[in-house]
């Protein structure tokens, strides 16, 4: 199924073809660890299901002292 992203990094929007969020994260080279995942407008885990034409950002996590 094809799947909208948001590439933070190169701050495109790509689409690729996936059934779960960590086949994207593989793909993409984003380690799960290092991002929120928001599906929709919502924020998800990534065990969230997956269905045609949704549209997934992955956002870095920013943390400091």
């Amino acid at each position: 199924m094809k799947i909208k992203v948001f590439d933070e990094k190169s701050k495109q929007n790509i689409e690729i073809e996936a059934n779960t969020i960590k086949e994207i994260s593989e793909k993409l080279n984003i380690g799960l660890g290092e991002v929120i995942i928001v599906k929709n407008g919502e924020l998800v885990t990534e065990k969230a299901i997956l269905k045609d034409q949704d549209e997934l950002k992955f956002l870095s996590v920013v943390s400091g002292g």
